[in-house]
């Protein structure tokens, strides 16, 4: 140990304060190194957090003596990945994080009814109700954050028109994920039933990638809607069509093994038609009428002649001037009918297809021949047909309009993209970042001991064992009869045993010759004597 402390000591300056140097890197490192190894893994408690629920969640965690780090410049606040869920309950009971700006009903909580004006009164309940549709939004699992803006417009006396209102969306979804078609839908009816006359068709949505998700116009005073609806529809349609072509066909040709093409040529015209038709065969009475009446009246002219005879009381009443008698009959009957009556009001949007043109590429049959090697054989023509008729019936084939579908077998080209099959050590994959960081510590702590830290150690020792050397050397230089002895049974024939000097004074230290010096000054007559045996033995 002492001659370690004196190859030490030995040492200069610069040496001495690598070494040190050294120590204190390695030391850091390992200590590091200690404390990353156990210190717990951190996830994310909150992202993209307002400055001031930030600050609030960092005193609640210091209150409790959490560790956790803040990121992305104290907008990420992250915990030990452990205590994430029971974190995220404590703060959500305490009313954390409170949404930034956000704000519902409550901003009538603390709102002084007296002295208020009725603006003040709308524009809150405005801000409430926007407050209110922006906090369900946010509370989907795709969506992060939303902002609802509404623009419902104010009623004037006296008008008969009305404006309707309006709706603005601003959707911060998580990640890349995207929105489908039906949870667009939900969102936009979740706000129009939310808002008195908002329609649904007026409700405009937009994601944080600025990307437009519905569009909201009128669909009566915008046609470019049904230009844009009517693509969509057509896009759609074609590739259902498709997928359902290449699920039937690979269930027997193997996976990857079908490629089919959809084009339809659908008409998109907007039809309106009424019609009212009449059946003169569905007559039914509803009421009958009928008058009979008969009339009988006899006139007689008694002025043309006025006798005594004709007053007379046998006298004849034919013979007394001129005589007219009327008779009428008169029968009338009314009968009215309900004529069936058919009114048809049809209003025709939904796209028909007029042709549908279907090209599907299959590929062939592979075997191998006796060097192992694949060969391509082309399919037969008869399972050709049975594809062909196989894709008619799915896809609802016509004739009459025009329809056509080709199925050709040709070689597919080699997927040079092609993905690996799964690995039995994929499950790595997820972890693989931790692994491979463990990794390059151990080797750098591995390299460190290798090429600083054993030959530090090695040279320590080589010190140790060369000053050991010496100080024997340096003893026996000063023992006197010990050394005349020595020297006597070195001074044989054998040259090869005896010392040389070059070599002491090669690897001999200035602390040896100073401790040699020590030794002559404390012992003179030893010192004269050893060197008389010497001088003597010389001659």
């Amino acid at each position: 140990m002492q001659a370690m402390v004196q190859s030490l000591k030995e040492l200069s300056q610069i040496k001495l304060a690598a070494m040190i140097g050294t120590a204190v890197i390695l030391i850091s490192f390992f200590i590091y190194l200690s404390l990353r190894v156990s210190s717990p893994v951190m996830s994310p408690l909150y992202t993209n957090l307002p400055t001031e629920d930030g600050a609030q969640i960092v005193a609640e965690l210091e209150k409790q003596g959490i560790p956790y780090e803040l990121r992305a410049n104290g907008s990420q606040i992250m915990a030990p990945s452990d205590q994430v869920l029971k974190l995220r309950m404590v703060m959500a009971q305490q009313g954390l994080p409170s949404s930034g700006s956000l704000i519902g009903y409550e901003i009538f909580d603390s709102s002084e009814a007296l002295g208020t004006s009725n603006f003040v009164l709308n524009v809150n309940k405005l801000r409430a109700l926007e407050g209110e549709l922006s906090r369900t939004i946010g509370s989907f699992s795709k969506v992060e954050s939303a902002r609802v803006h509404l623009v419902i417009p104010k009623r004037e006396l006296f008008t008969r028109d009305r404006q309707e209102p309006t709706a603005s969306v601003a959707l911060k979804l998580r990640g890349a994920i995207e929105l489908d078609k039906e949870e667009i839908a939900a969102i936009r009816h979740l706000i129009s039933t939310a808002v008195p006359g908002l329609k649904v068709q007026r409700i405009t949505l937009v994601d944080n990638r600025g990307r437009l998700l519905a569009k909201g116009v009128d669909k009566n005073g915008d046609s470019q809607v049904y230009a844009e609806e009517a693509e969509q529809f057509r896009i759609n349609y074609e590739n259902r069509l498709r997928d359902t072509i290449e699920r039937l066909l690979e269930q027997s040709l193997g996976y990857g093994k079908v490629k089919a093409e959809v084009n339809a040529a659908i008409d998109f015209d907007r039809i309106v038609k009424n019609s009212e038709i009449f059946d003169p065969e569905g007559q039914v009475a509803r009421s009958v009428q009928g008058i009979d009446e008969q009339e009988r009246s006899n006139e007689k002219n008694l002025n043309d002649n006025v006798t005594v005879q004709n007053n007379l009381p046998d006298a004849n009443p034919d013979e007394a001037g001129t005589i007219t008698q009327t008779e009428v009959q008169r029968s009338e009957e009314t009968t009215n009918f309900e004529i069936s009556k058919e009114v048809i009001n049809q209003i025709k949007e939904t796209g028909t297809v007029k042709r549908l043109s279907i090209a599907v590429l299959v590929d062939g049959l592979y075997t191998t021949d006796a060097d192992g090697k694949p060969v391509y054989q082309p399919r037969p023509e008869a399972e050709l047909e049975q594809l062909e008729d196989l894709v008619r019936s799915a896809v609802g084939f016509d004739a009459d309009r025009g329809d056509e579908v080709r199925v050709v077998n040709m070689q597919f080209a080699a997927d040079p993209y092609q993905l690996a099959e799964e690995g039995p050590f994929d499950f790595l994959k997820e972890d693989l970042d931790s692994i491979v960081q463990t990794l390059v510590l151990g080797g750098v702590a591995i390299l460190a001991i290798l090429l600083v830290i054993r030959p530090l150690v090695n040279r320590a020792i080589e010190a140790a064992e060369l000053a050991r050397e010496e100080e024997e050397l340096a003893m026996e230089a000063l023992g006197g009869p010990a050394i005349s002895g020595h020297l006597a049974d070195l001074s044989g024939d054998d040259d090869e045993d005896m010392i040389n000097i070059a070599r002491i004074e090669g690897k001999v230290k200035s602390s040896t010759y100073k401790r040699i010096n020590d030794l002559i000054e404390k012992n003179p007559e030893e010192t004269l004597t050893v060197l008389r045996q010497w001088s003597f033995s010389d001659a």
